[in-house]
């Protein structure tokens, strides 16, 4: 498989883990709301068999999903061929998507 496919196959597998996010994220907001705690979120990164837990308040969650290209994954999770780490902390590192991934990546937001 040439960089380009995997860059587009990450982008795609990455896209489907924020769309199950967005979907969490209705519930994380109802915890919010009454405890204005950190939620948990799935691991958006490249790998379609990861499920590991990410924790990330919702308003963090959001600038994160301001970006079409970002992703909140856990650390260690990178993958350099096909993306950057923008920032990092103990809990989670956010990616953004290169080239014709970042391109694939922003057609599937689906804040688009």
């Amino acid at each position: 498989m040439d960089l380009k496919h995997s860059k587009q196959r990450a982008a795609e597998n990455q896209s489907m883990y924020r769309s199950i996010n967005e979907r969490i994220k209705e519930l994380n907001e109802v915890f919010d709301e009454i405890a204005s705690t950190r939620s948990e979120w799935i691991c958006e990164c490249a790998d379609p068999g990861c499920m590991t837990h990410v924790e990330a308040t919702l308003y963090e969650y959001e600038g994160i999903r301001a970006n079409g290209r970002t992703f909140l994954v856990v650390p260690g999770h990178v993958i350099n061929e096909v993306e950057r780490v923008v920032d990092t902390n103990a809990r989670f590192t956010i990616v953004e998507k290169l080239d014709n991934g970042g391109e694939v990546a922003e057609a599937l937001d689906p804040r688009r």
